[in-house]
């Protein structure tokens, strides 16, 4: 509904809307955009408000079918009436127990709600959602009064319009709160069931066990009525549909009851969980010291997330201190933000690259905004420690200014060594590295890494990404295996690819930093120190398991000079507070020893010997079960290689090689068959560019 309402200050990625979610996916003309932005102004309250009034209570999930399912048929032109049909189906589609809709008929307002009651504690706030759908061929005014408290507005004929209406602090009890709805000057009455349980306030502050200076961490709580939080936390939902938020040093929170909490604070401290009583219309204060079961950083290790986004679609609109405050609770050293577009020329965040450490930074919590280059057929790339934005920073969408598949990765790679960057290719693969998948015409645009084996031979990269949330730790694996057998010297990186602003996305949900990668920094630490040691191959990645590895002695990233049939000494250990199952030696991408973990799966060594008969990479994995504390499919961690060349020979493959040379043969067919070029002398140089990465591996074959 149309209200007067004071306009918001000015976000580099707001408002947060429908419109604006479908501005950030769907290739459209600006002028449709325009209507559509237009059409929807001033109807409802931000999709941020919304979120923030009704919490975890809301659901907009069926938002984008609801959208696809409205709009016009391809190729017809869309006029107004057909523009806000598509919105109001988008806002139509949202769905809470404290919402309320209201059907505006002839004969006047129908009001109808979810059957389930309104479950809610002592002395919060109820804030109501009323909805309201005009079905006549007339304006209406539009009104809704519950507890004293009440909103108003006008529904154009045929349209829909809603508003937030809080009702003030409910007293505990099982009563009816009557909600009187008036649109066109006839009223009608809802009775909402309330159901209000006695409440108390826990108060918590969050402290380092070793030093008593307080901290962030990541807080889970459950209680009688659901998943409380502080009125101004942004709760969300990870991949287990557990419950969240961020908290900086402290918190309170209003609770019904027993409350479980849950606190953690990223994979090197001991998580804290405990049930708490809290007294109704009483309050329980408490110090939780979160004690660290080890500390990387005294070793010279230092954790990144290479991919995190502040905004990626989603309904919050966050700031660079949400970023920070995520980052010092998740304990994670360097975090690298992206600038990004998403599934059009729209791009995010933007406004917030300085090409230097933000002054959010300290000197334990590096924070900088990079950049994530995306290709959608060749595949995406994680920039960091760049000085300068890699342009065009998209290519390939449709109905933008970088519509071509130009230029090929390649091209901005050496753009980002040029700006003083360091990469590795984000998500590689979501499922079996058979050929026949990746390169089957589903999969066109299925953002897997596509060109990484060209920029890999080409040295246009230093590092590949072999943990991800929604990536493949396994089939990544494989996939890097076989680079490495082909003689090519890649680093282990982590980037999440977490959307910092959704609240129930799934793996997109989740915090930053579930998955981490740590390098082994010389001297003293900052983003082009840690850059550095990705480069020299000095990292190893996990999401929980901290691994070592020695080979002869020597550390990932080092060369060991041997001789065939010279004995090779091996020691890796893992320790971990998620359980794991087994320590793997991979020796040119085959277990070559086991060792299965003890003390409940917190700790195993493996100690191994082999005489290696020709040159080849040494790395070790740790492998456990799925944990609801590591936020992926299983516990997983996994070391960069060492090297060992015998009698200074390269590392050869045959197998590899031949696999990579008809992987770039079916990418030229792919790219010739569907990416978009503006004339064939783009596509000829394209295929040249990946003909020239082929021949690396051909030249092996020989």
């Amino acid at each position: 509904m149309t209200v007067e309402q004071e306009a918001p200050p000015q976000h580099p990625n707001g408002p947060r809307t429908f419109v604006t979610m479908i501005r950030d996916n769907a290739p459209m003309p600006q002028q449709v955009l325009d209507h559509l932005l237009r059409l929807e102004s001033g109807r409802h309250p931000t999709l941020t408000e919304i979120r923030a009034a009704l919490g975890l209570d809301l659901d907009i999930s069926d938002w984008a079918r609801v959208a696809r399912d409205a709009w016009p048929e391809r190729g017809q032109i869309p006029d107004d009436e057909d523009l806000a049909r598509v919105i109001d189906a988008m806002y139509g589609s949202m769905r809470a127990t404290r919402m309320v809709r209201v059907a505006i008929g002839e004969s006047g307002p129908v009001a109808t709600r979810e059957h389930e009651p309104i479950r809610i504690r002592e002395d919060e706030e109820l804030i109501l959602l009323a909805f309201a759908s005009n079905d006549t061929a007339a304006g209406v005014e539009f009104s809704a009064e519950a507890h004293g408290e009440g909103i108003g507005g006008f529904v154009e004929p045929g349209r829909t319009g809603s508003g937030l209406l809080n009702a003030g602090r409910m007293h505990r009890g099982s009563y009816l709160l009557p909600l009187l709805v008036t649109a066109g000057g006839r009223a009608t009455t809802i009775d909402l069931p309330i159901e209000c349980a006695p409440s108390g306030m826990l108060r918590v502050r969050l402290l380092d066990g070793a030093t008593g200076e307080a901290i962030a961490a990541r807080v889970y709580i459950t209680d009688a009525i659901g998943e409380p939080a502080p009125p101004d936390a942004h709760l969300r939902r990870d991949r287990n549909e557990s419950a969240w938020f961020h908290a900086d040093g402290a918190f309170e929170a209003r609770v019904s009851g027993r409350a479980r909490v849950l606190i953690v604070r990223g994979i090197e401290y001991m998580p804290y969980e405990e049930i708490i009583d809290v007294p109704a219309a009483g309050e329980r204060a408490l110090d939780v010291r979160l004690e660290r079961w080890v500390d990387s950083k005294g070793d010279g290790w230092r954790s990144a997330d290479v991919h995190v986004h502040l905004h990626y679609g989603g309904e919050l609109l966050l700031t660079p201190e949400d970023a920070s405050l995520a980052q010092r609770a998740e304990d994670v050293h360097f975090m690298n933000m992206m600038v990004a577009n998403q599934g059009t020329g729209w791009v995010h965040d933007e406004p917030y690259f300085e090409g230097q450490a933000s002054p959010l930074s300290t000197p334990d919590y590096m924070l900088r905004w990079g950049e994530e280059y995306r290709n959608n057929l060749y595949g995406h790339m994680c920039m960091y420690g760049i000085d300068e934005l890699v342009p065009p920073i998209y290519s390939g969408f449709p109905l933008s200014e970088h519509y071509h598949d130009l230029p090929a990765n390649a091209g901005a790679a050496d753009h980002c060594h040029r700006a003083g960057g360091t990469l590795s290719y984000a998500h590689p693969m979501f499922d079996t590295i058979a050929l026949d998948r990746v390169f089957a015409d589903e999969h066109t645009y299925s953002v897997e890494a596509k060109e990484l084996p060209v920029d890999a031979a080409l040295g246009k990269i230093d590092a590949v990404d072999v943990m991800s949330y929604p990536g493949n730790e396994l089939q990544t694996s494989e996939l890097w295996y076989r680079l490495l057998n082909c003689g090519l010297r890649l680093a282990a990186t982590a980037g999440t690819d977490t959307f910092m602003n959704t609240v129930d996305q799934g793996d997109f949900s989740n915090p930053p930093a579930g998955d981490r990668v740590y390098a082994l920094i010389d001297g003293d630490f900052t983003v082009e120190s840690w850059c550095e040691a990705v480069r020299a191959g000095r990292t190893f990645v996990t999401n929980g398991p901290m691994l070592s590895l020695e080979v002869n002695g020597n550390i990932p990233g080092d060369d060991v000079a041997a001789t065939a049939g010279a004995s090779i000494g091996v020691v890796v250990e893992a320790g971990s507070y998620v359980p794991i199952e087994r320590l793997e030696l991979i020796v040119n991408g085959e277990v070559v020893a086991a060792a299965m973990a003890e003390e409940a799966g917190q700790r195993a060594i493996l100690a191994h010997e082999f005489k290696p008969a020709a040159s080849c990479w040494v790395a070790a994995r740790a492998i456990g079960p799925a944990h609801r504390l590591a936020l992926d499919t299983h516990v997983f961690a996994h070391t960069s290689p060492v090297y060992v060349s015998v009698d200074d020979q390269p590392v050869r493959d045959a197998e590899s090689a031949e696999y990579f040379v008809d992987w770039i043969e079916r990418l030229i067919a792919l790219a010739a068959r569907r990416a978009k070029y503006p004339d064939e002398a783009s596509r000829d140089r394209v295929a040249a560019l990946f003909r020239e990465g082929q021949s690396y591996y051909r030249a092996q074959l020989a």
